[in-house]
């Protein structure tokens, strides 16, 4: 088909969170290249793949990363079924070939359930599916990442309020009302800690629960034996029920943040790009793009760009919100940023203990300046799905300064020792003289 005239084949790679995803995309990327193919990487986010570990999810950012830079087109999709959202995408956009890397986990879970995989081959239709065992011991290396530091206790210390207001509502409950409708007030606990704390904290109401429940209430109280072995069923359902309940409604709050979250940054985004194109000025410019990035990341931002004798100074936003001490050291930390073009400081391989972000605005080799971001929310800042978002949106400001200088100056731009400035031409030289 590659040999038609006038006919690009086009070949869709799936990214998956798995180990051998890694090799999977390498072997879609020579393949491509071998047949002079379009090559699209393509993951669809489900709601169980809320649910992933930071981990596994930072394998996904960092696959589809991988794959932009070595040349595809990459897309994340939505939907609750994997292999129906990749062949719409894939009649969509025309994909002659899809390929996946070989299902791991169990056999018999396979056999029973089903996989992806399987309904993939069975609704491909026209596409050719091929399927590949990737090799896991070369994963992609993502350029930083930034983690949570603090452990949520406030979280699991709410949970347990939950559960000590549960148990003294028992108590008063005790002498009019059976054991069995005492379960369901533990469970309703569970249920209200997991939709205001979160999954972790919900697992440890259910445990708790069942424990405070036999402790306090199943004969002989205030001891953890048991005299009628029926209470043994009814303490392993009522455990049960209450991780069910804990991983749907975790399940139900990630989705819901996760939307709002999208709904908020989605209108930010749009708000920064109709702000951007209007924007006359490259101090327009900078003072919309750190406005609407420290709302998008809930942080404080400010903007450096290069001056004389190799120096940075701010050039929009306020430092005082962002550096609180040791100035000369993050300004430091931002040089290097600024140098080598890569992203430093806060979780990053580079200074990764420091409390401030730094990353380069840059246009392919040329950097323009530095963004410095102080979260505001640790626990939160620069979540696996946001990371792109930045990246995304410095080039987006990176582009909008490149416009602005121009039309300021009618002078390009190059990159020597102190940073960028103006491309000297012949006619300058002769308005000088």
């Amino acid at each position: 088909m590659s040999g038609s005239k006038g006919f690009v084949e086009k070949i869709l790679v799936c990214v998956s969170s798995a180990p051998s995803s890694a090799g999977v995309i390498r072997y879609a990327l020579k393949r491509a290249e071998s047949v002079g193919a379009k090559l699209f990487a393509v993951y669809v986010e489900t709601p169980r793949s809320l649910l992933l570990h930071e981990k596994e999810r930072d394998g996904v950012i960092d696959n589809l990363r991988a794959a932009e830079q070595l040349g595809a087109e990459t897309a994340t999709l939505t939907g609750r079924n994997i292999a129906d959202e990749i062949v719409r995408f894939a009649r969509l956009r025309g994909i002659t070939r899809i390929i996946a890397g070989k299902p791991g986990g169990p056999r018999l879970k396979s056999i029973l359930l089903g996989s992806p995989i399987d309904r993939l081959v069975r609704i491909g239709g026209e596409i050719d599916i091929e399927i590949v065992r990737g090799d896991p011991a070369e994963p992609f290396q993502a350029a930083y990442r930034v983690r949570s530091r603090e452990f949520p206790w406030s979280d699991y210390g709410t949970g347990l309020l939950f559960l000590l207001l549960a148990t003294a509502l028992c108590f008063l409950m005790y002498r009019y009302f059976d054991l069995s409708n005492l379960t369901m007030v533990y469970l309703l606990a569970v249920l209200v800690t997991a939709m205001e704390c979160g999954r972790g904290p919900a697992i440890a109401v259910s445990l708790l629960s069942v424990l405070a429940f036999d402790f306090f209430f199943v004969p002989p109280r205030y001891s953890f034996t048991v005299d009628d072995a029926q209470y043994i069923v009814t303490f392993i359902v009522m455990f049960a029920v209450a991780l069910a309940i804990s991983h749907l409604t975790g399940l139900m709050r990630k989705q819901t943040q996760t939307a709002r979250l999208q709904e908020r940054q989605a209108a930010a985004m749009h708000g920064l790009s109709r702000q951007l194109a209007a924007a006359r000025s490259v101090e327009k410019t900078l003072r919309i793009a750190v406005e609407y990035i420290s709302e998008i990341f809930d942080s404080n931002a400010v903007v450096l760009l290069p001056e004389e004798e190799e120096r940075l100074k701010t050039a929009s936003g306020d430092p005082s919100l962002v550096f609180f001490k040791d100035v000369t050291r993050q300004l430091e930390i931002a040089r290097k940023a600024f140098e080598t073009g890569e992203t430093t400081g806060w979780g990053t391989k580079h200074e990764p203990a420091n409390e401030v972000l730094f990353a380069p605005i840059q246009l392919a080799d040329l950097v323009l300046g530095v963004l410095a971001l102080r979260p505001g929310d640790p626990e939160r800042f620069l979540l696996p799905d946001q990371r792109y978002l930045l990246e995304s949106l410095i080039k987006q400001v990176a582009l909008s300064l490149e416009v602005e200088y121009l039309a300021e100056s009618g002078i390009p731009l190059q990159r020597d020792s102190a940073g960028w400035k103006k491309v000297r031409t012949d006619s300058d030289s002769t308005l000088e003289n």
